[in-house]
C-alpha cells in the first residue's frame, strides 16, 4: 500500500509541473559560468615608452561594462615582483622607465571584492623607446582632513611642466568624481585604497593609488620624528607622525637638557656643546589624545681639532716647565669630531707620561684645541 501512493504521488507532481522544475535544476548544476579577460597595448609612437590599455571582460559571450565590475592593473619585474599599479579602470595608460620585459596583470572583480578572471601579457621594452620618453602630467594626493569617517582630499598639487591639468578623476569605494578637491564620507572604519588619475591639457595621463585608513572612534596618534644635524643645530621633522581618526593638532617639543620647548611639526634646536641630548615630542590628537616619544641626538661641531695643549697640576716647577707643550695631529689628517681628537691625544698624552716618568713623575691633563687656535710653535706628533 505505501509503494502505491509513493507512485501516486510522484505522478502527481509530474503532472504539475515537477518535471520542468527537475529540467531546470539539472541545468543549472550543469551550466558553467565561462568569463574572460583580455586587453590590447598600444605604444603612442612608435619608439614611445608609454603604452595605451584597453581591457575587455565577457561572461558567456556577455561583454560587461565598467559599471559591473572593477578592474585593477599591476606590472612586475621577474625576481622583483610588482613595481607600480594603474589606474583602476578598463583602458589605463602607462610609461615604461627602464629597457626590461614586463608582465602585464589585468584583474577584474566584482563590487564584493571577489576575483572573477585575470590574464597577463609580457610587453618588452626596449633602450631606443626609453631614449624617448613623453613627457606627462605628475599626479599627487594629499590629505588635507580628517575627522572621524569624513575625509577632505586634495590633487591641486598635482602638476604639468607643459602646461595644466585638464581632467581629475578620483575612484573611491567604486564611485568616480571629477573635482581637484574631494570631501568623502566612508562607509565604516577600515582600509581603503584611494586612486587618483589627472589628464594634462596635450591628453596624457599619470595616476596615484593610496591607502587610507578611517575610525569611527577615537584613536591614540603615534609620534614619531627625524632629524638631521649640522655641527651643533638640529633639524626636528614629525611630519611621519600619523593619527586615524582625526589630525594632529598639536606637535610639542621638549628638551630637559635646558628646560626649552618649541611648537611645530618641523623645528630647528642649537644645543651648546657636543654631547648626547634627549629630545621629546608628544603629538596631540584633534581630540585631545595625546603620545610622546623621545629620542637621543648626539651633535658634534665637525671642525678640525688638531691640537692637545699640556697642563701639569702636581707641581708648580711643572707647570712653568711644560708650558706651552703641545701635539698636533697634522701628520695624519685634521681630527673632525671631538671624541676622535679625545681618542688621538689620549694616545700621544700616554706616550708623553711614559717618557717623563723616566725624569720625574708626571700627573698630566690637556685641553684639546681647534685648528686656527693652535699656541703650538711647529708640528709635533710622538
Amino acid at each position: 500500500m505505501k509503494k502505491l501512493l509513493l507512485i501516486a504521488l510522484l505522478s502527481t507532481l509530474t503532472a504539475c509541473g515537477s518535471e520542468d522544475v527537475f529540467d531546470s535544476n539539472e541545468q543549472d548544476n550543469g551550466s558553467e559560468i565561462l568569463s574572460e579577460v583580455t586587453f590590447t597595448h598600444q605604444a603612442s609612437d612608435v619608439s614611445s615608452p608609454l603604452y595605451y590599455f584597453d581591457g575587455t571582460y565577457s561572461e558567456n559571450g556577455e561583454v560587461y561594462t565598467q559599471d559591473n565590475i572593477f578592474w585593477q592593473w599591476t606590472v612586475s619585474l621577474d625576481g622583483i615582483g610588482q613595481i607600480a599599479s594603474l589606474h583602476p579602470e578598463e583602458d589605463p595608460q602607462y610609461q615604461f622607465l627602464e629597457a626590461n620585459t614586463y608582465r602585464i596583470k589585468a584583474t577584474v572583480t566584482n563590487a564584493d571584492g571577489e576575483v572573477l578572471d585575470s590574464h597577463y601579457q609580457d610587453i618588452t621594452i626596449t633602450s631606443e623607446q626609453i631614449a624617448t620618453p613623453i613627457l606627462t602630467p605628475t599626479a599627487v594626493i594629499n590629505i588635507v582632513n580628517i575627522n572621524a569617517l569624513n575625509v577632505e582630499f586634495d590633487a591641486q598639487n598635482s602638476t604639468y611642466s607643459e602646461g595644466g591639468i585638464s581632467e581629475y578623476e578620483w575612484l573611491i569605494e567604486g564611485s568616480s568624481y571629477a573635482t581637484p578637491v574631494k570631501v568623502h564620507t566612508f562607509n565604516q572604519s577600515g582600509q581603503y585604497s584611494v586612486s587618483l588619475k589627472v589628464k594634462s591639457v596635450d591628453g596624457t595621463e599619470d595616476s596615484i593609488t593610496t591607502i587610507v585608513e578611517v575610525s569611527a572612534e577615537p584613536t591614540e596618534p603615534v609620534a614619531d620624528f627625524t632629524y638631521t644635524t649640522a655641527n651643533l643645530v638640529v633639524d626636528f621633522d614629525a611630519s611621519n607622525s600619523s593619527n586615524i581618526s582625526s589630525n594632529i593638532d598639536s606637535y610639542n617639543w621638549y628638551f630637559p637638557h635646558d628646560g626649552s620647548s618649541q611648537n611645530g611639526v618641523r623645528i630647528s634646536k642649537e644645543f651648546p656643546i657636543e654631547d648626547s641630548y634627549s629630545a621629546s615630542l608628544t603629538a596631540i590628537s584633534a581630540e585631545g589624545i595625546e603620545n610622546e616619544i623621545i629620542k637621543t641626538i648626539s651633535v658634534s661641531e665637525n671642525a678640525a681639532y688638531v691640537t692637545c695643549d699640556i697642563l701639569t697640576s702636581s707641581h708648580t716647577i711643572y707647570r712653568s716647565r711644560d708650558e706651552g707643550q703641545c701635539f698636533t695631529s697634522i701628520a695624519n689628517g685634521p681630527l673632525t669630531t671631538i671624541t676622535s681628537a679625545n681618542a688621538w691625544c689620549d694616545a700621544q698624552i700616554a706616550k708623553y707620561k711614559d717618557q717623563m716618568s723616566r725624569i720625574f713623575p708626571t700627573n698630566l691633563t690637556y685641553e684639546v684645541r681647534q685648528q686656527g687656535n693652535n699656541e703650538c710653535a711647529e708640528p709635533n706628533e710622538l
